[in-house]
């Protein structure tokens, strides 16, 4: 097994050297402890999912993309292995206990069954499935938009630990995936990434796009915006283990969960049973909190959070027992409240003081992710007193939250008299808090109301789409990082712009600290190609200048998604029927003398009496019959008025009406005689 490893790991080294000329690519890769890849991710590039499972010997990787309509489950089919990663919106997986909110950027892995998937909220939801599948299934889409389908490959051996790794990449910046015996598939969720692979594969890949590489790879960000990736990477092969001394069973996939919190600061006279996010005031630095892992009779500080839009996370959490404790608090307060959650002396209904006992918090197969709401409270009388106020914060990288809520009380034994250890605080630069840093607050006055303005914040994100509005499909937009302006309009008139805004790192534009109320929305600079832009879940205003923006206690951060559409497309022009075709101008189309009269298309005059087809049509008299000469009488006059039928119809008098004036002058007499035959004003004097 050493020498296995050494010639391994002297390998690697010698790729290494190959392509050290590859950015991002160094002996620093974080890809081995004492000698064995522990982890696929490098730099700052994480694990987002992982399980453990025994795929067939040979399998190809398929990527899917499903769009949810709200509110309507959706129940997709699933491969061998693989992952569910939401890229837009938010779904509810699985059901009752088992199920757990996915927030966008965020993914879960499943193995050998279908998901059931439900969208939350009032917008559509983008999902992608990343399976291991039978080759013969490559191609089945199961109702999704097939993305990508790699070439069969040999799949290692046994229980294989496969993972899906993310990272953000801003320009020009590199990270490394580590890869094993089996394809490595690649999917880029935004921007553009550079892809070189050490065994000479290479490939640019924009948002949407995906492919396989062997062997180790270095990402880069192309253009000049951010960029972001995954890679699900077939592992190492799992330790044995076996399921209730059975040997042969089947591995289970380890647990790794994660712990994420809001804190409120809630004013004077509110007791901690009626503390809510409406009565309290989110306040990020009311109180320094830290995780620490049980372990026995010690404790084990877990290391400061990491920030995830604007909110403390510690991720990647073993399986096990752990406590939340307050390290310090901002001046005028000295205890905070969790609910749902035990206190690690058995109580904890009116929250703990600084130094003190915490909250447990246990993760395992039953409960692995956790968004918990922390209130702090001015000190109580049986409240540790409280820590100095901590002053700075420590910004982690910009991840996306967790959103898994704690409804019902944690699973564990009943409480006893031995309290949990407690952790001692484990010194580092700046303490755990959240957000950024902001300008130090007067403590809250005495008073039975809350002692300064109810505010809140809109968060928004642009997207330029290729479809106009009566074709809108969520898959062929991309979120746009600059090329825009936005602006808010509050109920007294006053623009709210870019430049009160933070602008993130993916381009999305924050106003925070708003006062409570409504805001109209404006985009006043559409994206290049871009006619017009739509809110699916916001109002349009009455005038149709903007959408309508309310935040309030119930929604105090309204997250909005703006689409960039181009115009709609011009309708076809209907066909102009060209005019009937007359070849020879008698007043008769060519398709009717041959079709109804079966006279000659070809002569205005089919039977020669000097009349042409049409006004013998016309007048009612046959085209294919002579009538007699023009100032003929006799056998071809029906009303005997001594003026041929077929002159009639040249004249526009009645053929069978003697008099057709009726001026008490016969038709033929008038035209003999020079008089209107049709005005009974003219007739022959005398």
């Amino acid at each position: 097994m050493t020498v296995c490893r050494d010639r391994r790991a002297l390998f690697v080294l010698v790729l290494v050297m190959a392509v050290a000329g590859l950015p991002g690519l160094s002996l620093g890769v974080r890809a081995f402890q004492t000698g064995e890849i522990f982890s696929p991710a490098g730099g700052h590039a994480q694990v987002i999912a992982q399980g453990v499972a025994t795929v067939p010997s040979e399998a190809v990787w398929r990527a899917v993309f499903h769009s949810l309509e709200p509110g309507i489950a959706a129940e997709i089919a699933a491969g061998e292995a693989g992952f569910l990663l939401v890229d837009t919106g938010g779904v509810l997986s699985g059901d009752g206990a088992q199920a757990a909110l996915l927030a966008p950027a965020e993914a879960a892995f499943r193995a050998a069954e279908s998901s059931r998937l439900v969208p939350v909220g009032e917008r559509p939801a983008g999902v992608f499935t990343i399976d291991l599948v039978a080759p013969e299934a490559a191609d089945e889409a199961g109702g999704g938009i097939p993305v990508f389908a790699s070439a069969p490959f040999a799949v290692p051996e046994g229980a294989r630990d496969i993972d899906l790794v993310r990272d953000l990449l801003e320009p020009g910046e590199s990270t490394t995936v580590i890869g094993n015996e089996a394809p490595v598939l690649v999917l880029v969720t935004l921007g553009t990434i550079r892809a070189e692979a050490t065994d000479g594969s290479a490939a640019s890949l924009r948002v949407g796009e995906a492919a396989t590489f062997s062997g180790d790879i270095v990402l880069s960000a192309e253009g000049q915006a951010p960029s972001t990736f995954v890679a699900a990477v077939i592992g190492r092969e799992a330790p044995a283990t076996s399921a209730a001394g059975t040997p042969g069973a089947t591995p289970a996939a380890q647990t790794v969960g994660s712990v994420q919190v809001t804190v409120y600061a809630c004013p004077p006279l509110v007791a901690p049973a009626e503390a809510s996010s409406g009565l309290c005031l989110r306040d990020p630095e009311a109180v320094g909190l830290q995780l620490a892992a049980i372990e026995g009779d010690a404790v084990r500080d877990v290391g400061p959070s990491q920030e995830r839009q604007g909110l403390p996370t510690w991720a990647g959490l073993p399986g096990g027992e752990y406590v939340l404790q307050a390290e310090g608090f901002k001046q005028g307060f000295g205890r905070f409240l969790v609910r749902g959650l035990e206190g690690s002396d058995g109580g904890g209904e009116t929250g703990y003081g600084a130094g003190g006992d915490g909250y447990v918090i246990p993760i395992g197969a039953e409960m692995a992710d956790y968004a918990l709401e922390v209130f702090v409270f001015a000190p109580g009388d049986d409240a540790t007193p409280a820590a100095p106020a901590t002053t700075e914060a420590t910004v982690g990288p910009t991840e996306v939250a967790s959103v898994i809520q704690v409804e019902t009380p944690a699973p564990g034994a009943e409480p006893t008299a031995t309290a949990t250890p407690r952790a001692t605080s484990t010194p580092r630069p700046a303490p755990i808090v959240t957000a950024s840093p902001r300008a130090t607050e007067p403590a809250l006055v005495t008073s039975t109301a809350v002692a300064r303005p109810r505010q809140g914040s809109v968060d928004v994100r642009v997207f330029g789409c290729l479809d106009s509005i009566e074709t809108f499909n969520l898959a062929n937009c991309a979120q746009a990082v600059d090329g825009f302006d936005i602006r808010l309009i509050d109920e007294e008139g006053e623009i709210v712009g870019l430049e009160e805004a933070t602008i993130n790192p993916d381009g999305s534009v924050t106003w925070e600290d708003l006062p409570f109320g409504t805001y109209l929305f404006q985009q006043p600079v559409l994206l290049p190609g871009t006619a017009t832009y739509y809110i699916a879940d916001r109002p349009l205003a009455d005038d149709g200048t903007g959408y309508v923006i309310v935040i309030d206690a119930e929604e105090p951060v309204a997250a909005v998604d703006v689409f960039s559409l181009p115009a709609p497309a011009a309708p076809p022009t209907p066909a102009i029927e060209p005019a009937a075709l007359d070849s020879d101008g008698d007043g008769l189309p060519d398709a009717d003398e041959v079709g109804i009269y079966g006279t000659d298309p070809g002569s205005a005059d089919s039977d020669g009496d000097g009349i042409l087809d049409g006004a013998e049509v016309a007048a009612g008299t046959n085209p294919l019959v002579a009538e007699g000469a023009a100032t003929g009488g006799g056998g071809g006059d029906s009303d005997g008025d001594r003026l041929a039928d077929g002159d009639e119809a040249a004249f526009g008098t009645d053929p069978s009406n003697p008099d057709s004036d009726g001026d008490g002058y016969f038709d033929g007499d008038e035209v003999n005689l020079g008089t209107d035959p049709l005005s009974a004003s003219s007739f022959p004097a005398g």
